[in-house]
């Protein structure tokens, strides 16, 4: 391998330093075949070009709490407990309902 070469292709901890990621994760990404690398001698090297494109898609990606909606954006129990539908609820008429539908089990 000749220097030029090998001062593009880099190991996978300092690939890992450059993404704040562990080297059994930049692994992971390169069995996915996420990342691209060569394997040499039984260990993957990355070539800095790829690094930086993977990078760059790491970055465009939206997180899990870019994802998640906000709660005032989304009424946390209104589906659950049945507000905000129709004419309103009554307790007391959905106990009675309730009584009635499982009158066996007492």
């Amino acid at each position: 391998m000749d220097t030029q070469q090998s001062a593009t292709l880099l190991s996978v901890g300092e690939a890992a330093r450059e993404l704040s990621r562990s080297t059994e994760q930049v692994r992971r990404y390169l069995r996915e075949g996420r990342l691209s690398g060569r394997r040499m001698g039984g260990q993957w090297f990355i070539d800095q070009a790829a690094l930086s494109a993977f990078r760059d898609d790491l970055r465009e990606q939206p997180t899990f709490l870019d994802r998640v909606r906000t709660a005032d954006k989304l009424p946390p129990l209104d589906a659950v407990i049945g507000i905000g539908r129709g004419g309103g609820s009554n307790i007391g008429q959905g106990k009675d309902a309730y009584r009635r539908a499982f009158w066996w089990r007492r």
